[in-house]
C-alpha cells in the first residue's frame, strides 16, 4: 500500500478533469481525494503499487478531450489508510492559472438536443463537461459554479442529481442547466411561442438582428438579399470589408466553396473558427458579402441556439461582430440597446452574463497548415508554451489588430483579439481586459513591454507605469521575428523575413520590409527594401494613389501626367512641393506599401476602406493569372543589403496599358517571391543557416506563400510560418515577451 500526493497543472479545470479522476480511481479500487486549487488540481491517491502505476498511465492516456496536462509533480507521502475516493471543496493556492477556452457544442449534447424524448430537447443552453462556455463565464478560479456567471441560476433537482452523479457526463459540469433552472433567451419587446421560427421569419423579411452569443453580440441577416446586406454595410459603417457567414452544415458550405480535408477538419473542430474558403459558386449569396474577394469566411453553428435557428432558416447567414466598424464587440443587453440601436432592427437577448467578451477566430489553411488571422474564441486564453523562461511580464502589443500577452516561466497567455487601439472605447476595453488577465491568471508583472512607436496609445499607457515597474521597448519587426521563434519554439539561428505595412524603425524611419538573421539571444538586420518617400502620413496609407503619386514624383517626375493621368493637378503640385521641402514626408521600407503602390498603379484600388484592401485585391487579380515570369530588381550592397524595386516599377509602368492587369499583378507577386528566394540563397551561403521564417501581415497573402514555400523546400530550406498566433500584428505581443527573458 502506497500513498502519493500529485499536483497536476495545465488546462485541468472546467474540462471534466475531477470527474474523470474520480471515475478512474474508483475503477482501479484506489482511495483518496481530488480538489481544484488556484493554479492546479491536487490529488491524494492511495492503493497498491500496480494499481497506482495503471492510474498514472491512464491519467495521461485517457484524460478528457478538452484538458491539456502541462506537468505533474509526484511525491510519496505517509498517511493513514483512507476508505473512499472523494471530490473535495476547492481551495485558494499559489501559482498561476490555466483557463479553458469556450468550446463548440459536442456531438453528445447535439444528439440530446435533437431527441424529443430528452428533457433538454431543443434547449438553447445545453452543455456538458466536454463543451460549452468556459472563459466567457469565469469570474475567478478555482473553477466552481459560484465563481462563474451561472451562479445566479440555482440548479433544479434533476440537474443537481446529474451534477453529483459520477456516471453522468455532467458530473461537476459548472454551466449545467435545463429549461427549469437555466438561462432564458427571448426577442426583445415581444413574447413568442416558437422563438426560433420567429427569428427565421425576421431574417426572411430582410431584418438585421442583434443576437447575443457566447462572447458577445452578432449582427445577423440573410446573406442572399442584396438590399439587406447593403443596409447592414451602411449602418455598420463597413463599406466593403468582407462579412463572415454561418451555414447550416458542411454539405451547404460545399455547395458554395471548395473545402479540403484539412479545412473540413478545422470547420468541425471544437474551436469552430471562421475559415477562409475559396469560392466555388456564389449562387444566391449577395456579391456584396465579400466584394473583390475570391474567398468567403465561413463557420458552422457552434452554439446550441445557432443550430435551432438553422432548423427554420436554411440559407447562408451573415454573422458579423456586433459593433460599429473597429470598435470592441458588444457583450451586454443594455450596451447592445445603446450601441447597436442604429444598426439592428430586432434584438435577441439571453440572461447568461458574458464576463469576458471575445470575437470569433479567423483562420485559413495553406500548404496543409492552419494559419491564424484572428486568435479569439476557441483558442484564447489557451497558453502558448515557449522554449525560454520569463520573469512575470506584460507585453502591450501593437496598435492594429491588438492583442496583449501576460507571461511567466514557460507560458504566455495571449489575450483574445482586442481590435485597433485608436479610440477611447477600445482603449477602455483593452485596459479592463489587462486587469482581468492579471487577476485571473495571478501573474503580477514586473516588466512592461511596449512598441517603439512614440505615438501609440499603448506606449502612452506604458509610460504611466514607469514608477511601478521596469518598462522596456522593442522594435516592431524584431517583435515579429521573436514572435515566430517563440510560436515555433525555435532556438537555433534562422533567416526571417518580416514584411508588413508599418512599424517604427530604430533609425526613425518606417520599416516594413525587413530581413533578420539571428536567434533567441541575438538578432541582426541584414536587408530591407530601399527606403522611398510617402507624402501625407496616415492619410496616404488610406489612399494608395497618394503612395503612387509620391513614388512617381520622386522617380519619374517628367512622366507623372502620363503615368497617373487622373491625378488632380492641385494634389500633384502640393505633393511635389512637400517632397521638395521634405515636409510631411516619411521614408519607408514597407513591403505592404509596395503592394499598395502597385495596386494603385494598376487602377485596382486607389482608396481603401479597410486595412490591407489594396494588397488583397491585387492578390485576387494575380490569382486569376498563370503568368510565370517576374520583374527585374536590384540588390544593392551597402552596410545592410538594400532591395531596390525601381526596375520592377519601371517595367510595370511600361506594361500597364498594354498587358492584362491580372498578369502584371501575378508577375509582381512572382517578383516578391524571387526576392525572398534570392536573399535566402545569399544569406544561407553567408551565415550557413538553412532555416527560413516568415512573419508580418504580408504573409497572409496565400499566393505569396503558395509560390514561395514549395521552391524554398525544393532547395532544401526548412520553412517556418506561424502556427499558434497570427502572423499579422495580432501576434507581436508574443514576440515582445522576449524582453522578459533578456
Amino acid at each position: 500500500m502506497k500513498s502519493y500526493k500529485l499536483r497536476v497543472w495545465g488546462i485541468v479545470q472546467g474540462v471534466g478533469f475531477r470527474p474523470f479522476i474520480y471515475r478512474l480511481a474508483k475503477s482501479l479500487n484506489l482511495r483518496g481525494w481530488i480538489l481544484n486549487s488556484t493554479g492546479s488540481v491536487q490529488i491524494l491517491i492511495q492503493g497498491e503499487e500496480k494499481d497506482l502505476e495503471k492510474f498514472m498511465e491512464l491519467l495521461l492516456k485517457e484524460a478528457p478531450p478538452l484538458s491539456r496536462i502541462e506537468g505533474i509533480e509526484k511525491e510519496e507521502i505517509e498517511v493513514e489508510e483512507i476508505s473512499d475516493f472523494k471530490i473535495l471543496e476547492s481551495k485558494e493556492d499559489i501559482g498561476f492559472n490555466f483557463i479553458s477556452p469556450d468550446i463548440a457544442i459536442c456531438e453528445d449534447c447535439l444528439r440530446e438536443m435533437r431527441d424529443p424524448k430528452d428533457r433538454r430537447y431543443n434547449y438553447p443552453f445545453i452543455n456538458c463537461t466536454n463543451c460549452g462556455p468556459r472563459y466567457t463565464i469565469i469570474e475567478d478560479l478555482p473553477y466552481d459554479r459560484d465563481k462563474t456567471t451561472m451562479k445566479i441560476f440555482e440548479m433544479c433537482e434533476e440537474c443537481y442529481k446529474e451534477y453529483h452523479d459520477p456516471s453522468s457526463r455532467r458530473f461537476h459540469a459548472q454551466p449545467i442547466s435545463c429549461y427549469n433552472c437555466g438561462p432564458q433567451i427571448w426577442i426583445y419587446g415581444e413574447e413568442s411561442k416558437d422563438l426560433f421560427k420567429r427569428i427565421s421569419e425576421y431574417l426572411d423579411e430582410g431584418k438585421i438582428l442583434a443576437i447575443k452569443g457566447i462572447g458577445g453580440f452578432h449582427l445577423a441577416c440573410d446573406a442572399t438579399q442584396d438590399d439587406t446586406v447593403r443596409k447592414l454595410r451602411e449602418r455598420k459603417k463597413r463599406p466593403s470589408k468582407p462579412f463572415a457567414l454561418m451555414m447550416k452544415d458542411i454539405e451547404t458550405i460545399k455547395e458554395y466553396c471548395f473545402v479540403s480535408e484539412e479545412e473540413e477538419k478545422i470547420l468541425k473542430s471544437k474551436q469552430s473558427p471562421i475559415v477562409l474558403l475559396r469560392i466555388k459558386d456564389l449562387k444566391d449569396i449577395s456579391p456584396l458579402v465579400a466584394p473583390g474577394n475570391n474567398y468567403l469566411g465561413v463557420m458552422l453553428p457552434y452554439a446550441p441556439y445557432h443550430h435551432l435557428i438553422f432548423d427554420h432558416f436554411k440559407k447562408p447567414l451573415i454573422m458579423t461582430s456586433g459593433n460599429l466598424s473597429d470598435e470592441p464587440i458588444v457583450k451586454d443587453n443594455e450596451e447592445a440597446m445603446e450601441r447597436l440601436k442604429n444598426i439592428a432592427d430586432i434584438f435577441v437577448f439571453h440572461n447568461r452574463e458574458i464576463k469576458h467578451r471575445i470575437d470569433d477566430s479567423v483562420v485559413f489553411v495553406e500548404n496543409k497548415e492552419v494559419q491564424i488571422i484572428r486568435r479569439a474564441r476557441g483558442y484564447a486564453p489557451d497558453p502558448v508554451k515557449i522554449p525560454i523562461k520569463l520573469k512575470p511580464t506584460l507585453a502591450l502589443g501593437g496598435e492594429l489588430k491588438n492583442t496583449f500577452s501576460l507571461g511567466k516561466e514557460n507560458y504566455v497567455f495571449m489575450s483574445p483579439h482586442i481590435g485597433d487601439l485608436k479610440d477611447k472605447e477600445t482603449l477602455e476595453v483593452y485596459e479592463e481586459t489587462i486587469q482581468e488577465y492579471i487577476r485571473l491568471f495571478k501573474i503580477e508583472p514586473e516588466i512592461l513591454v511596449h512598441d517603439l512607436h512614440p505615438q501609440y496609445l499603448s506606449t502612452d499607457l506604458a509610460q504611466r507605469f514607469k514608477k511601478y515597474m521596469e518598462v522596456r521597448a522593442i522594435q516592431h519587426h524584431k517583435a515579429h521575428f521573436y514572435s515566430l521563434l517563440l510560436d515555433r519554439e525555435i532556438t537555433e539561428d534562422i533567416i526571417c523575413f518580416t514584411f508588413d505595412g508599418t512599424g517604427y524603425g530604430e533609425d526613425g524611419k518606417v520599416w516594413g520590409g525587413e530581413v533578420f538573421v539571428g536567434n533567441i539571444e541575438e538578432i541582426k538586420r541584414v536587408a530591407h527594401f530601399k527606403y522611398f518617400p510617402i507624402v501625407g502620413g496616415d492619410i496616404a496609407i488610406e489612399n494608395p494613389r497618394k503612395i503612387a503619386l509620391s513614388y512617381i514624383l520622386k522617380n519619374f517626375p517628367e512622366d507623372t501626367d502620363k503615368i497617373l493621368p487622373n491625378i488632380d493637378e492641385l494634389e500633384k503640385n502640393v505633393t511635389k512641393i512637400l517632397l521638395e521641402r521634405e515636409e510631411n514626408v516619411f521614408y519607408t521600407s514597407s513591403c505592404g506599401r509596395i503592394f499598395d503602390l502597385v495596386s494603385a498603379l494598376l487602377g485596382i484600388r486607389e482608396r481603401i476602406d479597410y486595412e490591407g484592401q489594396a494588397a488583397i485585391e491585387l492578390e485576387m487579380h494575380a490569382m486569376e493569372s498563370k503568368e510565370e515570369s517576374y520583374y527585374p530588381f536590384r540588390l544593392v550592397e551597402n552596410e545592410i543589403l538594400e532591395i531596390d524595386i525601381l526596375p520592377s516599377i519601371e517595367k510595370i509602368i511600361k506594361e500597364k496599358n498594354k498587358k492584362d492587369k491580372r498578369d502584371i499583378a501575378r508577375k509582381f507577386h512572382n517578383t516578391v517571391s524571387q526576392i525572398i528566394i534570392a536573399l535566402s540563397e545569399i544569406f544561407r551561403e553567408e551565415y550557413k543557416i538553412n532555416k527560413i521564417g516568415f512573419s508580418g501581415g504580408v504573409f497572409q497573402n496565400r499566393l505569396l506563400l503558395e509560390t514561395t514555400i514549395p521552391i524554398l523546400k525544393e532547395r532544401k530550406f526548412e520553412v517556418y510560418t506561424h502556427q499558434k498566433v497570427p502572423t499579422n500584428d495580432g501576434g507581436i505581443s508574443l514576440g515582445q515577451m522576449i524582453m522578459g527573458y533578456k
